[in-house]
């Protein structure tokens, strides 16, 4: 923690795709700003960005910048973790995000024994339902998380005030990263194929049953089945990607094919009625969200969001120390934050930050990496 250097101001980097920030947050630990272990991220966002890419090795998380190419907006946060470079991770949730448990608890993360793919031993449902969980880990680093509902009435009397501070414990050096999603979240998935409700029929394919007991033999089969699952709908919606059909597939007719199949044939239909090329990828990825309930879908209204950012933003950030750096993420291209409210978040947002920090103008990185492409 010694000899950190100090930025004259704090600085703002705003990035579309939320994975992007990590790249500011090395650049801070290169440049002295925050030291190499030990930082916290306080992640106000709809939805935790805690998964992990079920083939991403733990020496690829370990390398330095070199992992920032493999990361995606889901899974940009434990990687950073495993490196050491973040020892805990306050992540505060809308009222209407809940896929933690509000709670503050120890995760070990590492390399899985066998495969070497970066694991987590933490038995929450959220990582059952992606098969990330491994009793065993090489290379093993613990950080702190702690999951916490950040509303408008948060900071509503004396009391709850000192009680969300003490649960939260936010000192130095911390980052501070919203997500505009955390004001008012959309779910990209719902109009995918509306027509044929793709959306719900996704639900029973890509089903997860949380185990009733927490025995560790019970978990390993869990965890074993569903990565075989994972697996099987991955190499279906590969062959479909290729194909656009599962004729010739050379895999199991299982009943989950058989539930794919129909579910193509559907696709297939309602693709050349919109006459264009199924995205069977776009399906893919949606349901994979579609375990344990889906993604948080509640558009604000105006007042809602000001609510949120006078009443849960501001005296937070008022009642916390200042951070190092901060970086937001608009999430609008894919729909996470609805793109008709996102400029006006963002206004606010930045508003209530050079109010409360004095800062410069912010380093808006999405429109320099937009006129590039």
């Amino acid at each position: 923690m010694t000899n950190l250097k100090q930025f004259k101001k704090i600085p703002i980097y705003v990035v579309e795709e939320h994975n992007d920030a990590l790249q500011f947050i090395y650049s801070a630990i290169g440049g002295k700003k925050l030291p190499l272990e030990g930082t916290t991220l306080l992640h106000l966002d709809a939805h935790p960005d805690m998964l992990i890419d079920r083939k991403l090795k733990g020496e690829e998380a370990r390398s330095g910048r070199h992992v920032l190419p493999l990361l995606q907006i889901e899974n940009w946060i434990v990687p950073a973790a495993a490196a050491g470079h973040i020892d805990r991770v306050v992540w505060l949730r809308p009222p209407w995000a809940s896929q933690f448990r509000d709670d503050t608890r120890p995760i070990h993360v590492g390399d899985h024994p066998t495969s070497g793919e970066l694991r987590v031993d933490c038995k929450e449902p959220y990582y059952l339902s992606d098969a990330l969980y491994s009793p065993q880990l090489v290379n093993k680093r613990k950080f702190i998380f702690t999951s916490a509902e950040l509303s408008d009435s948060s900071f509503s009397t004396d009391e709850s005030n000192q009680t969300f501070i003490t649960n939260i414990n936010v000192k130095h050096p911390y980052v501070l990263d919203i997500d505009l999603d955390f004001f008012s979240t959309g779910n990209p998935f719902l109009g995918l194929y509306k027509n044929i409700n793709v959306y719900d029929r996704l639900e029973p394919i890509f089903d997860f049953e949380v185990p009733d007991v927490d025995e560790a033999d019970t978990i390993d089969k869990v965890v074993a089945a569903r990565e075989r699952q994972l697996e099987e709908l991955e190499n279906l919606f590969q062959h479909l990607e290729q194909y656009d059909s599962l004729d010739n597939y050379a895999g199991e007719k299982s009943k989950l094919y058989d539930m794919v199949d129909e579910l193509a044939t559907a696709v297939l239909a309602e693709a050349g009625r919109l006459n264009e090329k199924p995205d069977w990828w776009a399906v893919f990825t949606g349901g994979c969200t579609r375990d344990q309930g889906g993604l948080p879908y509640h558009i604000s209204t105006e007042q809602e969001i000001e609510d949120l950012v006078k009443k849960g933003l501001v005296p937070l950030l008022k009642n916390i120390p200042p951070p190092v750096l901060i970086t937001i993420a608009r999430s609008s291209d894919d729909g996470y934050c609805p793109p008709h409210q996102v400029d006006h978040i963002q206004s606010l947002v930045l508003d209530a930050l050079k109010e409360i920090y004095d800062t410069d103008d912010p380093a808006l990185y999405y429109l320099s990496v937009n006129t590039s492409e």
